[in-house]
């Protein structure tokens, strides 16, 4: 993870980005890419930030739309395994 964006999932500026600040940024993130505000985030709302080969592998049901769960369930696999103590922080 690079400063910049440590910084900014950090929100109680401890140096540590702890997984309950990593799950309400990506909470927040998906209600941001959510531009049709219908619940789902769709290929075009994810283009700029998913390749094509992400979406599908985080798209669990295959049904073309990412849920709210589908994308939290991927997110927070991402920190788990980014988590290497295993301590629920990224230093």
């Amino acid at each position: 993870m690079q400063q910049g964006q440590k910084d900014q999932l950090d929100s109680n500026k401890d140096g540590v980005v702890q997984r309950s600040e990593y799950q309400a940024f990506m909470q927040a993130a998906f209600t941001n890419l959510d531009r049709n505000r219908n619940g789902r985030l769709e290929p075009s709302e994810v283009e700029a930030v998913l390749t094509k080969a992400q979406f599908a592998a985080t798209d669990a049901n295959s049904d073309g739309v990412l849920s709210k769960a589908e994308f939290m369930n991927r997110v927070m696999a991402d920190f788990a395994a980014a988590d290497r103590s295993g301590d629920g922080n990224l230093q």
